[in-house]
């Protein structure tokens, strides 16, 4: 693989990863996922594609400055996010909770 093509693919994980940001500010966490899966996949490509040629200084430069971009969108989405998993994670202790209580007095009934 050569130093245009890893650019490309980090650029493509930047790209998506700011629609990430973007759906998290909306709170449209369907899309979400979709991207994350979407993120996810450029990664797995990137890890099953070594790059076996000596990099130039500009690459080195460059892919750092995507990678810190990509970091700086993901500790935002986790700003974001977390709360929603607060209540989310309620909501699911809720129900368990209930269950358990359902079950309970049905079988003292």
């Amino acid at each position: 693989m050569d130093e245009e093509q890893v650019l490309a693919t980090y650029e493509g994980i930047a790209r998506v990863t700011r629609q990430m940001l973007a759906a998290a500010r909306g709170d449209d966490w369907d899309r979400l996922i979709a991207l994350e899966q979407d993120c996810n996949t450029r990664f797995a490509w990137l890890y099953t594609h070594p790059n076996a040629q000596p990099l130039s200084l500009e690459f080195g430069r460059r892919k750092a400055e995507l990678i810190r971009g990509v970091l700086e969108d993901d500790a935002h989405i986790r700003l974001l996010v977390q709360p929603w998993l607060v209540r989310l994670g309620a909501l699911i202790g809720n129900t368990q909770r209930q269950k358990q209580l359902n079950t309970a007095y049905q079988s003292g009934a």
